[in-house]
């Protein structure tokens, strides 16, 4: 195989896990919960696009220095990390919560 179709096979196998891994439910959770706070439809597409910056950038720098050194992330680490983004969407869930009950349904009363 010529190394122009391993890249390129590469890069589709990368952009296809990626785009697997962005719609998980945490990440549909999550996004959809900061764009439902936004006002329009152009602040909303601005956030979605820093949120996929911010995350390419942090899994290329992470994930390269991860391949470079050969290193094996820790299963505590993994616990800990996936633990933190627990946390996070117990956060935005019930943030978004008291902002329904204060803005729908308290009102309604």
């Amino acid at each position: 195989m010529a190394p122009e179709t391993e890249l390129l096979t590469l890069l589709g196998v990368g952009f296809l896990l990626g785009l697997r891994h962005a719609l998980d439910t945490d990440h549909l959770a999550a996004v959809s919960t900061v764009l439902a706070e936004r006002p329009s439809f152009l602040a909303s597409g601005a956030v979605g696009l820093w949120w996929g910056i911010g995350h390419t950038l942090t899994l290329l720098l992470v994930g390269s220095i991860v391949l470079a050194w050969g290193i094996r992330i820790p299963d505590e680490f993994e616990f800990i990390a996936e633990s933190g983004v627990a946390v996070l969407l117990l956060v935005l869930g019930g943030t978004l919560a008291a902002k329904l009950y204060r803005e729908r349904w308290h009102g309604c009363h």
